[in-house]
């Protein structure tokens, strides 16, 4: 009787994990097109419009 309880246990422990490792590749795959460093540059200008300079990214491209 204990053993099917363990059964029981490691199988729900398995599809949770299967779940929430679905769950974490949809998420990684609608973030795969977006860039960190481009969207923090462009915030960067939008908050400084009006000045001119040539930020660090910008020189590297």
């Amino acid at each position: 009787m204990k053993s099917i309880g363990w059964v029981i246990i490691v199988v729900l422990l398995f599809l949770l994990v299967m779940w929430n490792n679905r769950r974490n590749v949809r998420k990684w795959k609608n973030r795969k097109g977006k860039s960190f460093r481009d969207n923090y540059y462009d915030r960067k200008k939008e908050k400084h419009t009006g000045k001119e300079e040539e930020t660090d990214h910008e020189k590297q491209e």
